[in-house]
């Protein structure tokens, strides 16, 4: 049977206190609407209608997919409200409709697969078979699925009230609920799975006659059970996937639960995490077997952890690569960067920008690289910035050697070529080539390219006053 999915993102998120749509907030790197939209994906829909209003453009522009329809809400009058707008796009289909709200970004795919294969089964239950459906074949009663949670605190949830078989008979909303109705622990999700054209019977019914002067979608529950159609609960064994979010503390709690979900699968995967509460990891990261981490580590954007490698504690590693056997000391900073076999960064180094470090290369402590490219085997040990920077094979860079790029207008290039020895506090002032095996001298300004096996050297004279301090000490016993 054919499926199309329903996802509700209009709500200002009042709660929030910001600029931003709600469902544009972001969990570990991505906005929330992308774990829902991710998870309905596992059911393969025929369609995905998104119902957008605050900040329309913004959430539209974000969704940018193929095979789905935007709807605006213009007024926000509840779920019930938002579903009946998209009635254009089903009205006349046959087949299931999945409804679920873009804030909820803890549902899986395969939670959602799930009951749909329980709606199926339903139907198949009612005395359909799926596999040769026909027009000829007339669903009588079934007309959906409620999933539902017990959670520990069903404060701001709407109640499921239901039989002993599990047929739902009403869902009450917390504002509407009497005493003994929110004393149950079983709550609605805010998912459900309707056979649309049941569902198309009974939403032009909806009333607003509540505390919250809405439409909800819950009411088409009681509005179906009296037209003699049944609509099931289906309770979802981990309550987390059902929590909504509506403010930043909210949002702070999902996104701790998802994050260590994902230490947990990669942990179970190979990867040892050391204080796990304590380490970021975004979306898209992804570590290999036999890595180990230490705590307070952050990994941000298109992060990729080579097997073998070693984290220490305050490192942030963003959208970069790094390859196998790496050791990253501590209080290192490295972005938009590709690291390889073997090399050793830090402690205290920062990679930056286009910065590719090359097999068992070492870049230590106070160590700054943007832009540039290092050679295998070569050492920048301590206190230097090489800036736009290539740097050959085996070169040795001195303590304190800074690559001046920059004239003030335009940045320039320098070039160290293999097994260059760069004496400590040289200054390169690009554009500039120090060529095979040449040297330079500690303390020298580099002007000119240095040739093959050269040493370039520049220094003014050493000058030596004899008895300056006395001189100076009564210099300013005279003036007081």
């Amino acid at each position: 049977m054919k499926t199309k999915a329903i996802i509700l993102s209009a709500g200002k998120g009042t709660r929030f206190k910001s600029k931003k749509p709600k469902v544009l907030h972001e969990i570990l790197g991505k906005p929330m609407l992308f774990y829902v939209k991710t998870a309905v994906q596992w059911i393969k829909p025929d369609e995905v209608i998104f119902v957008v209003g605050h900040k329309k453009d913004e959430v539209i522009k974000y969704i940018d997919c193929n095979r789905c329809v935007v709807v605006e809400q213009k007024e926000q009058l509840g779920t019930g409200h938002a579903v009946k707008e998209t009635l254009p796009y089903w009205e006349d289909f046959d087949g299931f409709l999945i409804i679920l709200n873009g804030d909820t970004p803890l549902i899986k795919g395969q939670t959602l697969k799930n009951a749909l294969e329980y709606a199926k089964a339903m139907l198949l239950y009612e005395g359909a078979n799926i596999d040769t459906y026909s027009p000829s074949y007339k669903n009588e009663k079934f007309a959906g699925v409620v999933l539902t949670a017990k959670v520990p605190n069903p404060q701001g949830y709407g109640r499921v009230i239901k039989d002993k078989n599990g047929k739902v008979l009403k869902i009450v909303e917390e504002k509407d609920a009497t005493l003994d109705e929110k004393k149950i622990n079983e709550v609605n999700s805010g998912i459900y799975i309707f056979y649309a054209p049941y569902l198309k019977e009974v939403i032009h019914k909806l009333s607003n006659k509540n505390a919250q002067g809405e439409y909800y979608l819950t009411d088409v529950i009681e509005l179906l059970k009296r037209e003699g159609k049944e609509v099931y609960a289906l309770e979802i064994p981990d309550y987390t996937q059902i929590l909504g979010v509506n403010d930043r503390w909210q949002l702070s709690s999902v996104e701790n639960i998802l994050k260590m979900q994902y230490l947990h699968f990669w942990a179970l995967n190979g990867t040892t995490f050391h204080n796990p509460e304590s380490i970021w990891i975004e979306f898209d990261v992804q570590f290999s077997p036999d890595v180990e981490i230490f705590q307070n580590c952050i990994f941000k954007g298109e992060t990729i952890i080579g097997e073998d490698c070693v984290i220490e504690a305050n490192c942030i590693i963003k959208n970069s690569k790094i390859g196998k056997n790496v050791k990253i000391l501590a209080n290192s900073i490295i972005e938009d960067s590709i690291i390889e076999d073997g090399a050793v960064i830090g402690p205290f180094a920062r990679l930056r920008q286009n910065t590719v470090i090359k097999q068992k290369a070492v870049i230590g402590n106070f160590v700054e690289i943007k832009n540039s490219q290092i050679g295998e085997k070569t050492n920048a040990r301590h206190l230097s910035y090489l800036g736009d920077a290539t740097v050959g094979r085996e070169v040795n860079i001195g303590a304190g050697t800074i690559t001046c790029n920059y004239d003030g207008f335009k940045k320039h290039k320098t070039v160290i070529k293999d097994k260059a020895f760069i004496g400590s506090d040289t200054m390169l002032v690009a554009p500039i080539t120090v060529e095979e095996e040449a040297m330079t001298a500690s303390g020298s300004v580099i002007t000119r390219n240095v040739p093959k096996k050269a040493l370039a050297i520049e220094r003014t004279p050493l000058k030596i006053i004899e008895n300056y301090v006395e001189k100076r000490r009564k210099k300013y016993k005279d003036n007081e």
